[in-house]
């Protein structure tokens, strides 16, 4: 699971891009080009910890800052990242939270036919009470749940730019243990190694077919009392990724995925997988994106294995060179494999962001969720309204 932390660094650092904050960087005698960024907010959740029934609702306010030094020499980039995500809950304040995110990038042209990428990232995260491990169970807890994760990534890239063909080599390693709450969460601390090999086809049409390759060992530390849960997860697609033009881009690739379990009291699976992402701009302030996946994954909770299936339709417009509009729509439907339980789950999104200066946006927020489980107690509706400034030099 990706941390809440490094997907808003992430799109802090997105939207740069794009329609935000222009942030000032400065530059240290080593060469690095330092940029600080602010992100603070104040929302209300009517649900805090996503229950069924009584709920509690808090207005919270948020504090973030980050920080992004870069050395770059037009061959090779050094990328350091550090953030801190605090988050104040005004009438439930045992939800109160601090997450801390550091990460590290290097990426390299070794020569004219061959790169190198290398990443890490050290994250102290949390899970708000009711989702992810303790969903359903928020009653019981009297706090959110915290966890750690380390992921060391790498890969080498074969082939010239100007040639069509490309292959690269990569792995990578994560390790995820959850800090607190031991008699729910101890058997979920796990380690995975994961090794790929990708070929690239480049056509003149700014199309590449692309053959993905991936087998991933997953090994937990306590063995589960139900049955223990090491596997391994092999994964083929075959597909394209493109870039034709200023009006569309995104990747759409499907294959096969095979999950195996060390112990032969779990259920294997085996099936098609597949990813669609696409975007399409008929003005070039004016974006649509839609996206489905299926995959199998573990649960958190009970059951062998989920299939999992999502949906994304978006828009995002500039209206004007200060107003931007966001609307978004999610929807994932999870399907329990050794347990009987669907669920299903919808999320829709609005926002609208406004340039008040270079080094400071405002934007209105509102986020509902809707979660149905053929499990009592699962499901909830929560909804979120708020307010962000993000700020820079």
């Amino acid at each position: 699971m990706k941390s809440k932390l490094a997907v808003m660094v992430a799109l802090a650092c997105a939207s740069t891009q794009v329609f935000a904050v222009e942030p000032q960087s400065f530059q240290t005698g080593s060469g690095f080009d330092i940029t600080p960024l602010l992100t603070t907010g104040l929302k209300h959740d009517d649900n805090v910890a996503s229950t069924s029934a009584n709920e509690i609702d808090s207005w919270i306010l948020t504090v973030q800052p980050s920080l992004r030094a870069v050395l770059d020499d037009g061959v090779s980039k050094t990328e350091l990242t550090a953030a801190v995500a605090n988050g104040t809950y005004f009438d439930s304040s045992d939800d109160n939270f601090t997450d801390t995110l550091l990460g590290a990038l290097f990426d390299t042209q070794l020569s004219e036919q061959g790169k190198f990428n290398a990443k890490a990232d050290l994250i102290w995260s949390h899970e708000d009470r009711g989702t992810g491990i303790t969903e359903g169970l928020s009653n019981n807890q009297n706090e959110p749940t915290r966890y750690n994760s380390q992921t060391v990534s790498s890969y080498y890239e074969y082939g010239a730019k100007a040639a069509p063909a490309r292959v690269r080599v990569g792995a990578k390693y994560f390790n995820k243990a959850y800090m607190n709450q031991r008699e729910v969460t101890q058997f979920r601390d796990y380690d995975s190694l994961l090794g790929g090999v990708n070929f690239y086809y480049d056509t003149a049409a700014g199309i590449s077919a692309v053959l993905e390759s991936s087998v991933e060992d997953v090994s937990y530390d306590f063995v589960d009392p139900t049955a223990p849960r090491d596997s391994k997860d092999t994964n083929v697609k075959v597909g394209a990724e493109w870039q034709i033009s200023a009006l569309t881009s995104g990747e759409a690739k499907i294959g096969y995925q095979k999950k195996n379990f060390d112990d032969n009291a779990r259920e294997d699976f085996s099936g098609v997988a597949w990813t669609v992402n696409a975007n399409w701009s008929p003005l070039s302030y004016s974006v649509f994106n839609v996206g489905t996946g299926r995959k199998a994954k573990d649960p958190l909770q009970g059951g062998d294995y989920i299939k999992e299936t999502t949906y994304v339709v978006g828009w995002n417009h500039n209206w004007s060179e200060t107003v931007q509009t966001n609307l978004s729509y999610n929807r994932m439907e999870e399907d329990y494999v050794g347990l009987v339980r669907k669920d299903e789950n919808d999320s829709y999104t609005a926002s609208v962001k406004y340039a008040f200066r270079r080094f400071v946006d405002v934007s209105l927020f509102t986020t509902v969720t809707d979660k149905t489980s053929s499990v009592p107690g699962i499901e909830f509706d929560r909804n979120i309204t708020g307010i962000v400034f993000d700020i820079s030099l």
